[in-house]
């Protein structure tokens, strides 16, 4: 499927995908416990450093049982971005990582 903006020409931002340096949220899900999220920063610390974390942002569940914790940073490379997300979903205590 092709992407085409309202003139008819290909929406050249989709077709190229991410262009890098970029702002990436990686979206995490664990228990709500200080463990998931000391865990978590380690993972992403092996491959970012802190100075390109943009934010950060907690919400625990209504039970407050379980917590979703989204980091943005400033992906530099498709490489590290790979390397990222395959760290953080093979981190034993992230349930689910988006």
């Amino acid at each position: 499927m092709s992407a085409y903006n309202r003139s008819g020409n290909r929406d050249a931002e989709q077709l190229q995908g991410l262009v890098y340096p970029c702002d990436f949220p990686i979206k995490m899900f664990g228990m709500n416990t200080l463990h998931f999220i000391a865990a978590v920063d380690r993972v992403v610390e092996e491959f970012v450093p802190r100075k390109d974390w943009v934010s950060t942002k907690t919400t625990p569940s209504k039970n407050d049982k379980y917590i979703s914790y989204t980091i943005v940073i400033i992906a530099r490379d498709r490489e590290q971005l790979d390397k990222v997300c395959a760290g953080v979903t093979n981190c034993s205590e992230v349930i689910m990582a988006l």
